[in-house]
């Protein structure tokens, strides 16, 4: 009995002493794998003390950055403000000119229509004082009508009544002479040719035919004559060889074309010279 217990009690210590050898063992092995060397550690702290100066770096740059944008967009603000007032200003200036412009155009109408205004009273008084003039003074050099023409009015007359020609004939010398035969519109004018100190028994063509291809009575230019004139009614029943008129002691008659009388030639006045009044 004294030895088994003396051996149970030797194995226990052995197992309890290797054990305890084991234990010692595997906290040393755990020790040395577990554990971090202290130049491992310092290592660290650089690598993060760099990270850090280098997020510092960003950081600030950044906003130095920042700055500067911000420095240029409020610049840049300033400039465009300034603009958009030189803009502003430049387009109330035009818009002046302009007015002042359209101004100036209004008043060179204005002025050009009141000079037109007293020249054309001007020529019309020029006119009536010529034909004073003329009436008292046959020769007198503000006539404006050729010599040997005759002045009435706006216009000039040519009384022919040493030659006879038929109607086309007449025509023509007239056209030779920068006029055409006599066109009556009104009957002021229609008196004045009755006053004339012509012949008895002369006949002159008028500027007056039968249209054929309308059968309308036209003066050259194409225009019909006033029924105060001459009203082609009167003679609805004449046969249509009768297709010129002619003018004779104050009225107007129709006949044959090819009929050979005298003529008057017309022409447009020309305007007269106040210089020419002297």
């Amino acid at each position: 009995m004294s030895e088994d217990v003396t051996y149970s009690t030797l194995t226990l210590q052995d197992s309890a002493g290797t054990g305890n050898c084991q234990d010692r063992n595997n906290f040393r092995t755990k020790g040395r794998y577990s554990s971090v060397s202290p130049t491992n550690w310092r290592q660290a702290a650089l690598g993060l003390l760099a990270l850090c100066l280098l997020l510092l770096i960003g950081l600030v740059t950044m906003g130095i950055l920042y700055f500067q944008t911000e420095n240029k967009v409020n610049s840049g603000s300033e400039k465009l403000t300034q603009l958009l007032q030189v803009i502003e200003q430049q387009r109330a200036n035009s818009s002046r000119q302009q007015t002042t412009t359209r101004d100036l155009l209004e008043k060179e109408k204005s002025l050009k229509s009141q000079i037109s205004e007293l020249l054309r009273w001007q020529k019309k008084i020029a006119t009536k004082l010529c034909q004073e003039l003329v009436t008292h003074t046959s020769d007198h050099k503000c006539n404006p009508c050729p010599k040997t023409w005759h002045w009435y009015q706006d216009s000039c007359y040519y009384f022919v009544t040493t030659e006879e020609k038929n109607w086309d004939n007449s025509r023509d010398d007239c056209v030779g002479k920068e006029s055409s035969l006599v066109k009556i519109e009104t009957q002021e004018e229609k008196d004045y040719l009755k006053s004339r100190p012509l012949p008895k028994y002369s006949f002159f063509w008028l500027g007056l035919s039968l249209d054929p291809s309308t059968s309308t009575w036209l003066w050259e230019d194409g225009s019909i004559p006033s029924p105060s004139i001459f009203n082609a009614a009167d003679y609805g029943s004449t046969d249509e060889t009768q297709r010129c008129a002619y003018f004779q002691n104050g009225k107007i008659f129709i006949s044959r074309c090819s009929a050979e009388i005298s003529w008057i030639c017309e022409q447009t006045a020309p305007l007269v010279k106040p210089e020419n009044l002297d």
